[in-house]
């Protein structure tokens, strides 16, 4: 039995059972505590129809969806540009794509961050959500770089895989064929043409930088390491000291449900609830 289908087993056996309930694959652990915050707050009864359950990472959903067409999956926004996401979402009809980098996004931008603090947390931030805005915000042009830098680089691995790297020169049968070995060795490189990739990205460099605020970190900053590194820092320096995930899970609990999750929740079903 291969690891998905181990995976979906032990979901179907110890979540889902004998009982009729859908299932809405997440990426990671993070996101089942998300995304079932959020549920509580807007669909209480929802376990009554659906289990969410963690896959371990993209490519485990989307293989796990092509298995069972019958479940929804979620999974991060990340590099993924406008084309390749309408491209998945063609592919999978299953499948709905965050509408932000990631789930860590749902905790960096200032103004709903506020929103998630009760009153004596708030009270405690002198000078209020403007201090807060700043803190976050001192060093975005850097943080918003970096997103579009990741959206050209990271996805170069998967490309070069399509192209054979590296198992495409590591069989016996090629070692004495020079033609073969200079020509993969070529369109590997062609691939990886320096001035090119520095053209896309400051082409979408640019275009991101005219977008507002708000769109920049929603799409543009990586939310995981974002909130790894400004937001959690800040909020210690403000609030006290706590772990990060603990931290996570807590404004999780007490953020408002944000309005770019509707068009999940119409895919579960829940619109007419």
């Amino acid at each position: 039995m291969s690891k998905i289908q181990q995976k979906i087993k032990t979901i179907e056996e110890e979540k889902v059972g004998a009982s009729s309930k859908r299932v809405l694959l997440v990426e990671g652990i993070d996101d089942v505590h998300a995304i079932t915050s959020f549920l509580n707050k807007t669909y209480p009864k929802w376990e009554k129809h659906w289990v969410v359950s963690e896959a371990g990472n993209k490519g485990m959903v989307l293989q796990m969806l092509s298995e069972r067409p019958n479940w929804l999956g979620v999974v991060d926004r990340d590099e993924w540009i406008q084309k390749v996401i309408e491209e998945k979402q063609r592919q999978f009809q299953n499948l709905w794509v965050l509408p932000r980098f990631c789930i860590e996004n749902y905790l960096i931008v200032p103004n709903e961050l506020w929103a998630a603090f009760p009153t004596n947390q708030q009270e405690k931030i002198a000078g209020g959500m403007t201090v807060l805005e700043t803190k976050l915000l001192n060093n975005l042009g850097q943080w918003v770089a970096h997103g579009v830098l990741w959206s050209v680089i990271n996805p170069l691995w998967e490309g070069l895989r399509s192209k054979g790297f590296k198992e495409a020169l590591l069989a016996p049968d090629v070692a004495l064929n020079e033609e073969k070995i200079k020509a993969t060795l070529q369109e590997w490189h062609d691939y990886l043409e320096p001035e090119k990739l520095w053209n896309i990205f400051q082409t979408r460099h640019v275009e991101v930088k005219k977008l507002s605020t708000e769109e920049q970190l929603k799409q543009w900053v990586h939310g995981k390491k974002f909130y790894a590194h400004v937001v959690n820092p800040a909020l210690n320096s403000v609030l006290g000291t706590k772990l990060a995930d603990d931290r996570k899970k807590a404004i999780f609990r007490t953020s408002p449900v944000p309005d770019d999750l509707n068009e999940l929740w119409e895919k579960m079903g829940f619109n007419d609830e």
